[in-house]
């Protein structure tokens, strides 16, 4: 069984991926190369999902608020490429919707407001 501080390390591993595969994909679009991205980008949201409930689980958290609101963010994350490969969202929007929703899972986690 991994320890709850193991959790946190592969939650914050999957971030990074979940990051990386979302700048090569909103940088790449539909060119070569970016299928690469978009696989890093749903290993990262597993990643993500798997280790941040396994850490909630571990540290006794039950499912507060906050935590069910980053579960928001990380659907929204989650969808964004393909909202840009299907033409929905501009790329320009997608950046700055990708920061300001990062911003608002870790303000979420650091603030626990609700």
């Amino acid at each position: 069984m991994l320890s709850a501080e193991t959790y946190k390390l592969l939650h914050v591993i999957g971030v990074l991926c979940l990051f990386l595969g979302l700048g090569g994909v909103l940088a790449l679009g539909k060119k070569d190369g970016a299928k690469l991205f978009m696989i890093l980008h749903g290993i990262g949201l597993l990643v993500m999902l798997v280790a941040g409930i396994g850490y909630a689980h571990k540290a006794s958290m039950g499912w507060p608020n906050w935590m069910i609101a980053k579960i928001g963010c990380w659907l929204l994350l989650g969808a964004l490429p393909v909202l840009v490969r299907k033409g929905v969202l501009p790329t320009a929007v997608a950046f700055l919707l990708t920061l300001g929703i990062g911003g608002a899972a870790v303000w979420l986690v650091q603030a626990k407001p609700f």
